[in-house]
């Protein structure tokens, strides 16, 4: 089930990938900013689009775990003293 889960959300990131490269080469052939695109150009911006999708996931799970532990940590204190005296 888990497996299904992230073959769904595979899909999705490849779909929003693909969208915003889409999208970006789009823009850029209207402007007339670059007169010949080629296969390596988009499939870089493709794979590089992912990366960036990937690496903004990692770090929303970094600060959620960060958030968690202070909700925590001010869940734990009974004082206001005693919560803001690990700031000083």
């Amino acid at each position: 089930m888990d497996f299904e889960k992230d073959a769904k959300k595979k899909i999705g990131d490849e779909e929003m990938a693909f969208n915003v490269v889409k999208l970006y080469f789009e823009q850029i052939a209207r402007l007339g900013f670059k007169r010949k695109l080629d296969l390596d150009a988009i499939i870089n911006a493709y794979f590089y689009t992912l990366d960036r999708m990937h690496k903004k996931k990692e770090e929303m799970d970094s600060i959620q775990k960060v958030v968690e532990q202070e909700e925590s940590r001010i869940k734990k204190a009974t004082t206001k003293e005693e919560l803001l005296k690990e700031y000083d």
